[in-house]
């Protein structure tokens, strides 16, 4: 079994070594001096669009081809201060919406730059934008832990808020519907966090004739120090946290919430964590000086280290999985550029060689 193993390890390892890069370099936008980094990325649920915001208050879009990044379009100051979270809507190609330390949430068109929305809210240092699932909820988190739920359908409607006694580092929702959702704590807990919908007849008809709620479900407890990432497996079969002394610990979803492995080879904090849409692979980013990591999610060892994927000076480092195949977009020559990883024409095993059941995940 064991060689079967680390015959699979090295089919692997094979796999991300024969993936191009393709760097993305922007033009510095207006006066702005010094070196502009990238502060968050995302990648739309067709894998057409890459976006991402940087130092400069500025958010860069690309259409996104199988050999490169083109047709670059530049938003200017989209908000009074540099963007922090960017969601795309996953129920649409090209909406998404953005937040940036002021009281905004915007909704932008990734085709056209165009600003779509914009929802005025009660808070004025919002920091954390995140559509559900389905896309009929978006929740966003401002400075202080308030945690505001809005009703996409409902023209983005305010239907319920509530608050959080702990600094949020990160919110992520489970892949399905808009029920579950995960809280990364100060404390080092995770909170899981189900939202509610009741009927009653005394509602106006602007909310459809629903209250909505949370109930908290559950508090994950294992970590000694801060959660500072969450990834939740696209498929649905785990998740896991990072935390500010560099651990990463793997988790069941099937209620047991039983931690499965962690994986604690860099004394660092981790900066973010993605899951490949396969669910096999998590991408490791860490605060200061190490290169973001690639790990098996089955084994928990690793498969690939990211060349040139330092933090920046200003922001840290971070990688994106496309949804749509195994390549990944990440952080670059120290935040100043984003490198595109893509199949070149000899490389057809998909996914490092294991085999895949064809389905297409949601």
């Amino acid at each position: 079994m064991s060689h079967v193993n680390s015959h699979v390890t090295e089919k692997n390892k094979a796999f991300f070594k024969k993936l191009t890069p393709f760097v993305i370099r922007d033009k510095p936008v207006g006066s702005y001096m010094g070196n502009s980094e990238v502060i968050t990325m995302a990648i739309n649920v067709t894998g057409t669009r890459i976006v991402y915001s940087r130092t400069d208050k500025s958010i860069r879009i690309w259409k996104s081809t199988p050999d490169a990044a083109v047709d670059p379009k530049v938003i200017i100051d989209p908000h009074a201060k540099a963007v922090e979270s960017i969601s795309f809507n996953p129920r649409t190609e090209y909406l998404f919406a953005t937040v940036g330390k002021d009281e905004y949430v915007r909704i932008w068109s990734a085709q056209t730059g165009e600003k779509i929305r914009e929802i005025k809210c009660e808070f004025d240092t919002l920091k954390l934008v995140r559509y559900s699932q389905d896309g009929k909820l978006l929740v966003v988190v401002d400075r202080t832990s308030n945690i505001l739920v809005l009703a996409v359908e409902m023209n983005y409607k305010v239907v319920h808020r509530f608050k959080v006694n702990e600094h949020v580092y990160d919110l992520q929702w489970f892949y399905h519907e808009h029920q579950f959702l995960l809280i990364a704590m100060h404390d080092g807990s995770v909170l899981l966090y189900e939202i509610t919908e009741d009927e009653d007849e005394d509602e106006d008809e602007e909310n459809g004739g629903k209250v909505f709620g949370t109930k908290l479900r559950s508090r994950v407890k294992g970590h000694n120090s801060s959660i500072t990432s969450i990834a939740i497996s696209p498929r649905g079969n785990y998740f896991c946290l990072g935390n500010s002394e560099g651990v990463v610990s793997f988790w069941t979803v099937d209620g047991t919430l039983l931690n499965l492995h962690v994986i604690s080879d860099i004394d660092q904090s981790i900066s973010h964590l993605d899951s490949s849409r396969d669910s096999a692979y998590v991408s490791v980013a860490y605060d200061a000086d190490s290169n973001l990591r690639i790990y098996d999610y089955e084994s928990g060892e690793l498969v690939h280290e990211i060349p040139n994927s330092i933090s920046g000076s200003q922001t840290f480092s971070s990688a994106v999985w496309f949804p749509t195949k195994t390549c990944y977009i990440f952080t670059s020559d120290h935040g100043t550029t984003v490198t595109l990883m893509k199949r070149s024409d000899t490389s057809r095993l998909e996914g490092g060689g294991r085999k895949r059941d064809g389905r297409r995940n949601a």
